[in-house]
């Protein structure tokens, strides 16, 4: 066993265990440290720290990114949306103002060559539902086509000797004036307010008369005798007896009736699709048609008073 005491090393002797080792490293001066001392290693790490983050601080324009062209694309993207935005805003506000000043106006322009109604698609049927008024409204005057060509083929029956042709001549003929007006004002009319309004009432209008004029459509397109119609059976009995202008009149005339009913059959069921998607109900209808009647009353009274009114 070793009688060495650790105490007595010279190193533990010279020193104070009781004093502060950092005021003892202070105390020391750098100039006595031979190397990098322990204080002038801390000291350079020290500024070289202070050094980096001055150098962060101080980075110059030229060290930042330049711009993603991605981003950039994407911006100017977003830029001609919002500018297709505005002006898609500015011509509604535009089609807004000029329906305003047309009703206030009663300025009328349909039909042109005596003009009863307002009645303005564009401005007065929603973006979305204006192909399909626009084609409905087309089959209207491709029923007034029909008709018109009906009338004609009719004649031309009458004149070859057809038997009751001038029975299908004169019927043809008051078609060309009731079935205008009734299919205008009966389902024409009807669905351009339900699209405009989205009111039941009128969807139930449109889906009832409507469907009476499909039925009518098919029915000319036969032909039967004494109907005003030259349709499939008429037009049997023109080419029988070697008619042939009248007989390809009467052709076109099947081929119009026939396109006619389709062509409604077709936007009776897809009218009948927004129908549903909107939530409609047969009860609006009915809750429609009876605040309706009641306005209406409510106003015929007020006139009838004012007008009693007056005269007194």
């Amino acid at each position: 066993m070793s009688s060495q005491n650790p105490f007595e090393q010279s190193e533990y002797n010279q020193t104070n265990p009781f004093e502060d080792s950092n005021q003892i490293q202070a105390d020391v001066p750098l100039t006595e440290h031979s190397g990098k001392s322990e204080i002038g290693q801390d000291y350079t790490s020290y500024t070289q720290y202070g050094d980096s983050q001055s150098s962060i601080y101080q980075t110059t324009p030229s060290s930042i990114p330049a711009e993603d062209p991605k981003l950039a694309a994407k911006a100017a993207e977003l830029r001609r949306r919002e500018e297709e935005l505005a002006a898609r805003e500015r011509e509604m506000q535009a089609a807004q103002v000029e329906a305003e000043r047309v009703r206030t106006q009663g300025k009328n322009n349909f039909p042109k060559f005596y003009p009863l109604i307002y009645m303005s698609i564009p401005a007065e049927i929603p973006k979305a539902h204006q192909s399909t008024v626009k084609f409905i409204y087309n089959l209207w005057l491709a029923l007034l086509a029909t008709l018109g060509l009906n009338f004609l083929a009719c004649m031309l029956m009458l004149f070859a000797g057809i038997p009751n042709g001038a029975a299908d001549m004169g019927v043809s003929l008051g078609y060309c004036f009731t079935i205008t007006a009734a299919s205008f004002l009966l389902w024409y009319r009807p669905v351009y307010n339900a699209f405009m309004k989205e009111m039941s009432m009128y969807y139930y209008f449109y889906f009832i008369f409507n469907g009476f004029h499909i039925l009518f459509a098919f029915y000319m397109a036969l032909g039967f005798p004494s109907t005003g119609s030259a349709g499939l059976i008429n037009m049997i009995q023109v080419f029988n007896g070697h008619h042939i202008f009248a007989g390809i009149l009467c052709v076109f005339s099947t081929i119009l009736w026939f396109v006619q009913g389709g062509g409604c059959l077709f936007f009776y069921r897809k009218v009948h699709m927004h129908y549903n998607q909107q939530g409609h109900t047969f009860d609006q209808a009915k809750a429609q048609v009876t605040s309706s009647a009641v306005r209406n009353q409510a106003v015929q009274n007020a006139a009838w008073s004012a007008a009693t009114g007056n005269r007194v």
